[in-house]
Formats: C-alpha cells, structure tokens, sequence
C-alpha cells in the first residue's frame, strides 16, 4: 500500500510494459489514486489510460461514449460485490 490522502490504499498489481510504461490494477478507487501514488514516489504521470472497469473491457468503447451491460457482465458485478457491507 501507498500512503493517500491520510490513509494507505490497498495493495495493487504493478507490471512493467516498458522504460516508461507500466500497468496498474487497483482494488479500490480512490479520488485521482494512481496519480497520487506515482506523486508519493517521484513520478510524473503524462498519460493515464482506464482499460477496464472491474469485469467490463473498454476496449471497443469509443470516448464519451455508453452501452448496456450484458447479462454476463451484470452477473459478473453482483458477484463480485455481493459480500460487500454498503457505505
């Protein structure tokens, strides 16, 4: 975890893909999260890219576009989130 706004985030999943390029997966989501933890460890962040959300790829998904979720996704959703308590 990297110290954020007064608390520390969640352990995430860090692969290199490059000299500058890295991908990030995050278990929680907190207000400009990756941006803060690259801050906490001197870098600077040029280009964010967001390739998924929880189960559902965005990869087809023109910006500033919408779709309905499929049945699959739904499905997968509920079960990621069915134990957890409502804030």
């Amino acid at each position: 975890g990297v110290p954020v706004d007064g608390t520390i985030t969640l352990p995430c999943k860090v692969s290199r893909l490059g000299n500058h390029v890295f991908k990030i997966i995050l278990k929680q989501g907190l207000n400009r999260q990756i941006r803060k933890m690259c801050a906490h460890f001197e870098y600077e962040v040029e280009q964010l890219k967001r390739v998924r959300i929880m189960n559902v790829p965005l990869d087809k998904l023109a910006v500033g576009k919408w779709r309905y979720l499929s049945d699959a996704e739904m499905q997968g959703i509920h079960n990621m989130i069915k134990d957890s308590s409502k804030t």
